[in-house]
C-alpha cells in the first residue's frame, strides 16, 4: 500500500469522524478533526507528486486570508483601534471593565490619556478568533493536501467512500426517526447522546439543517459517480450493440443501480429533515447536473428520459418522506422569516459600525450580545447568512481576500474542465463536486451549515475533487476551447 493510498484512507476517516461525531461541534470533536486534517493535509502537500494540482495563486490566497485574520489579533494603540474598529471600542467599553483602566493602575476618569490605556486587538474575543484561525488553517491545509492526494490516486475511490458514508448516516437517521417520530426535540442521538441545547437532532447532527447541508454536498457527487460509471460502460461496450444492451453487458450495471439507490435514499433522508433550505436546494443539486446530463443525450427521447428519471427520484423522495408534513412545514415559515430578517438587520448594523476590520473572526455570537435588538426570544450565535457574517466578523480586511480566493478557485476549476476530456467518471465527479459546492453555497444564504467543522471538512474535500488533476491525464492531450 502506497503512502498516497494511506492518505486517501485518512481523508475518508477524517470525513467519517467529522459527520459521525455530531458534526464535530464539540471541542473534543473539532480539535481532533482539525489536528487530523492538518496532519493529513501537510503530509499530502509534502509528498504529493502533482505539485500543480492546486495553483500557487490559490495557496497564496488562502495564506492571505489567514494573515488577515491574524491581523485582527495584533494589539493596537487605543487611538488606532478606535479609528479602525469603532465596533470593538463600543463593545469593550460596555462589556469590559478593564478596557478603560490605564496601564499605570490609576483609577479611570473622564480625562484618561488614550496613550496610557493598554493596547488591544481588533477582535472583541481574541480566544474565539484564535480558534477560528486554527480551524481555518487546518481546513485550508487539508484542501491543498487532499487536492494533491486525489490527483495521485483519482477521485473515484473517495466518491465511493462518500456514497457509503451517506448510506450509513441515512440508515442511522431513519432508525432514529422511526424510534421517536413525534417528539424529535427529545430524541437522543445514537440512543444515548442528548444535545446540550434544545434542538431537533437528525441522524448524527444536532440540527437537521446541517444534516441537509451535508447531503446537499454528497448527493450531486453520488449522481456524478453513477452517471460517469454508466457513460464509461456505454462507451466501452462492443460496437453494434444498442445502448440498453451495452449497459446490460457491462460489469458496472450493478454499481450504477447501487448509486441510484443511494441517491434515492439519501434524498429521502434530506426531505425527511423538513429543512426548508435543504429541500429547496435539493432541487438545485438535482437540476444542475440533470440538465447537463440531458444536454449530452443524442436524441430528444433520451433527454426526456433523463428528465423523467430525475423527476421520479425527486417525487419518490418527497412521497416517501410524506407530503402532508412538508406542506405544514413550508406553511409555517413566517416566524423563521421574521427572526432571520431581524438577525440580518442587526448584522448590517455591525457591518456599518466596523466596515474595514469587522469585530474579529468567529466573534459574531459575542457581538450580538450588544447588537441584537429585542425581543430576544432567540439568541443568535450565527447570522443565518454566512456572507453577511463574514463581513460582520472580518470587514473588508477579510472579506476582500475571501472574494479573491473564490475568483481564483473558480478560474482554476474552469482550467481543469478545459484541460481534460468531457467524458468519463473523472469529468462527472468534477461536475458533481462543483454542483455540491454551489448547492451548499446557496443554502448558506439562509443557514450556517458550513460553520459545522464536519461539514467544513467535507467542503474542503469537495473543493479538492473539483480542483484535482486526473492521474490518467496524459501530457499529450491538448485542452479544448
Amino acid at each position: 500500500m502506497t503512502l498516497q493510498k494511506i492518505l486517501l484512507g485518512a481523508i475518508v476517516l477524517a470525513l467519517a469522524w467529522g459527520v459521525l461525531a455530531f458534526g464535530a461541534v464539540y471541542p473534543w470533536a473539532y480539535t481532533t478533526l482539525a489536528i487530523a486534517c492538518a496532519v493529513v493535509g501537510g503530509v499530502g502537500v509534502a509528498t504529493g507528486r502533482n505539485r500543480k494540482a492546486a495553483s500557487t495563486r490559490l495557496t497564496i490566497g488562502l495564506m492571505t486570508i489567514a494573515f488577515a485574520i491574524a491581523l485582527q489579533l495584533v494589539p493596537l494603540p487605543r487611538r488606532a483601534l478606535t479609528s479602525l474598529s469603532p465596533a470593538t471600542d463600543t463593545f469593550l467599553s460596555q462589556s469590559d471593565f478593564s478596557y478603560m483602566r490605564p496601564t499605570n493602575d490609576a483609577e479611570p476618569s473622564d480625562f484618561v490619556d488614550p496613550s496610557s490605556l493598554p493596547w488591544r486587538p481588533i477582535s472583541i474575543d481574541p480566544a474565539k478568533t484564535v480558534l477560528g484561525l486554527g480551524l481555518f488553517g487546518a481546513f485550508a491545509l487539508f484542501l491543498l493536501g487532499a487536492t494533491r492526494t486525489v490527483s495521485n490516486v483519482g477521485a473515484r475511490p473517495l466518491a465511493m467512500a462518500v456514497m457509503f458514508l451517506g448510506i450509513l448516516i441515512t440508515v442511522l437517521a431513519i432508525i432514529q426517526l422511526a424510534i421517536n417520530p413525534n417528539a424529535r426535540e427529545f430524541t437522543l442521538i445514537y440512543g444515548f447522546w442528548r444535545p446540550k441545547y434544545v434542538s431537533t437532532p437528525f441522524g448524527p447532527f444536532v440540527n437537521p439543517n446541517h444534516y441537509a447541508g451535508w447531503m446537499l454536498m454528497a448527493l450531486p457527487l453520488v449522481l456524478g459517480l453513477g452517471y460517469g460509471t454508466f457513460e464509461r460502460a456505454r462507451l466501452d461496450a462492443p460496437p453494434g450493440v444498442s445502448h440498453p444492451g451495452r449497459f446490460a453487458m457491462a460489469e458496472e450495471g450493478g454499481f450504477v443501480a447501487l448509486c441510484a439507490f443511494a441517491f434515492l435514499v439519501m434524498g429521502v433522508s434530506l426531505v425527511m429533515t423538513r429543512s426548508r433550505s435543504g429541500i429547496a436546494c435539493l432541487a438545485i443539486a438535482t437540476a444542475l447536473p440533470g440538465a447537463l446530463i440531458a444536454r449530452r443525450q443524442p436524441s430528444s427521447r433520451a433527454r426526456a428520459s433523463v428528465v423523467a428519471a430525475l423527476a421520479l427520484l425527486l417525487l419518490g423522495a418527497v412521497a416517501w418522506a410524506g407530503v402532508d408534513n412538508l406542506i405544514v412545514k413550508f406553511q409555517s415559515t413566517q416566524a423563521a422569516r421574521v427572526s432571520r430578517l431581524g438577525a440580518w438587520r442587526d448584522t448590517l448594523h455591525i457591518i456599518a459600525d466596523s466596515p474595514l476590520t469587522g469585530t474579529g473572526f468567529d466573534t459574531y455570537g459575542r457581538a450580538m450580545q450588544l447588537y441584537q435588538t429585542p425581543p430576544r426570544t432567540v439568541y443568535f450565535l450565527e447570522a443565518h447568512n454566512d456572507y453577511l457574517q463574514i463581513l460582520a466578523e472580518g470587514g473588508l480586511l477579510v472579506g476582500l481576500p475571501v472574494l479573491v480566493v473564490v475568483v481564483i478557485f473558480a478560474g482554476d476549476v474552469q482550467r481543469r474542465f478545459r484541460e481534460a476530456p468531457k467524458t468519463g467518471v473523472t469529468y462527472w465527479l468534477r461536475v458533481g463536486a462543483v454542483v455540491g459546492l454551489v448547492s451548499v453555497a446557496v443554502q448558506s444564504l439562509v443557514e450556517f451549515s458550513l460553520q459545522m467543522p464536519g461539514n467544513a471538512a467535507f467542503f474542503a474535500v469537495l473543493a479538492a475533487i473539483a480542483l484535482h488533476r486526473s492521474p490518467r491525464l496524459t501530457p499529450k492531450f491538448k485542452p479544448t476551447t
